[in-house]
């Protein structure tokens, strides 16, 4: 079995597992682990903005770096799709703000079509295989309280539940007809976060809630392939970075729930939530497990950041 290693001194070097003694990893693995699946970033619109200033030339070798199969960069091959705005938007959206729409007669993903499918359809000719999932920050503002995309929560009636397991399911089924399959869906960017960017405060009890008795049963309804997941998770309760995270409010609280737990097929976490990760894999060891953000930064993008990250 070829293994892949990177050093400060050396990128990208092919080995086999004759040569796996020499090989000093910061990372203790005991025993064989799952296999890795991808690895990737996040499409937004703000970088695809930034690529458009480029010349032709210097935009195609971005992509290349980025995406190619068969190039020397990064070969990103499993990568985030946001369902509405994100907080690299170029303007905060959604798919629907039509006020009281629960028919979703006026779902439209055209927004998508001016930054974030064309970028994504450039990722895609460089590499046919790629995978990816997708989450929102915010509901449409008209489902919330207060009625903004940012802060706030979703307002948990029947009618509103009903309407945005719905707007989940147009959203991959209007990907598909683009040529995107969408393979993951991730019910809701920090649930435990209410940011001044969008976003949107979720509970255990309601995302067990939501899984189970709406969007589960819309996409076995609709015959939608794509695997719900519980994410992505970021804890703790308050956004202060403590070294802890609510696990039995949100993990162990959802894959407990007998209605919530089939149509689960992973965890996902990110920021604060990484001191969940392992308690998760040891009570849940059947389920998948994702990383979808690294904490950001302090921008010198330098060795032993990414040691640490």
């Amino acid at each position: 079995m070829k293994i892949i290693t990177t050093t400060r001194q050396t990128f990208w070097q092919e080995r086999t597992t004759a040569a796996e003694d020499s090989i000093k990893s910061t990372l203790a693995i005991a025993g064989e682990a799952e296999e890795w699946e991808g690895f990737g970033g996040c499409f937004n619109e703000l970088s695809q903005i930034a690529l458009l200033k480029l010349s032709d030339q210097k935009r195609k070798e971005v992509y290349d770096i980025l995406f190619a199969k068969d190039a020397d960069g990064l070969k990103f091959d499993f990568c985030r799709i946001p369902i509405g705005a994100s907080d690299y938007a170029e303007l905060w959206y959604s798919h629907n703000e039509v006020d009281g729409d629960y028919e979703m007669a006026n779902f439209s993903i055209k927004r998508d079509q001016k930054y974030l499918i064309p970028y994504i359809k450039e990722a895609l000719k460089r590499n046919p295989d790629m995978k990816f999932f997708a989450s929102p920050w915010s509901p449409p503002t008209w489902m919330k309280y207060p009625k903004a995309h940012n802060f706030g929560t979703l307002v948990q009636t029947d009618k509103n539940l009903k309407a945005y397991a719905l707007y989940f399911a147009l959203f991959i089924e209007a990907y598909e007809k683009e040529g995107i399959v969408i393979s993951q869906l991730h019910v809701q960017n920090e649930p435990v976060s209410s940011q001044k960017f969008p976003s949107c405060i979720w509970t255990g009890k309601e995302l067990a809630n939501f899984i189970a008795n709406y969007l589960g049963p819309v996409f076995k309804e609709r015959g939608i392939k794509t695997k719900i997941w519980l994410g992505t998770l970021n804890g703790p309760e308050t956004d202060n970075r403590m070294l802890y995270t609510r696990y039995d409010n949100y993990a162990n609280l959802v894959l407990h729930d007998e209605k919530a737990y089939p149509y689960i097929e992973g965890v996902s976490y990110q920021w604060a939530g990484k001191y969940a990760v392992q308690i998760t894999k040891s009570a849940f060891p059947e389920k998948k497990l994702m990383q979808t953000e690294n904490e950001c930064g302090d921008g010198k993008n330098t060795w032993e950041y990414a040691m640490y990250i």
